[in-house]
């Protein structure tokens, strides 16, 4: 809608944030990401155009202040999914990228590629209990 009506260069911030072009001034749009390991503070940052951010992690609705009871369930366990801090998943659609986040969380990392691999041009950065974080990469775009 933004692009119909002539922005060539924006950020949405819904939940998730979507870019449209580039930084007025030139460069990617940068996103700092949360660190879910410690109070305030960025982990990292990104640095976008033309693609969507979303970040899922237990640290953003706590039951009880050391964070071990969250809001995001593992459905076949009932118990919240902590094998990862967040997930960020990078790529074309902020729909995609805010269910793919959510879902490795709960998956765990093993199964991370196996379901970007199902949205190409998709990435993810995995942030482990230790603070250690894993890249995944984009498969393939799709063709034009």
């Amino acid at each position: 809608m933004l692009r119909n009506e002539g922005f060539e260069s924006a950020v949405v911030d819904l939940g998730e944030f979507r870019t449209i072009g580039r930084h007025p001034e030139g460069h990617p749009w940068r996103i700092g990401i949360r660190n879910g390991l410690a109070a305030g503070g960025i982990a990292r940052t990104v640095e976008l155009e033309d693609m969507a951010l979303a970040v899922s992690g237990g640290y953003g609705t706590t039951f009880e202040p050391t964070g071990r009871f969250h809001h995001i369930f593992d459905p076949h366990t009932g118990a919240c999914a902590n094998s990862l801090v967040d997930v960020a998943v990078i790529g074309p659609r902020a729909t995609a990228a805010n269910g793919l986040s959510t879902a490795i969380c709960v998956a765990g990392e093993d199964r991370a590629p196996a379901l970007l691999a199902a949205f190409p041009g998709t990435r993810a950065i995995l942030t482990r209990s230790d603070g250690t974080a894993v890249a995944i990469p984009a498969g393939p775009a799709p063709a034009a």
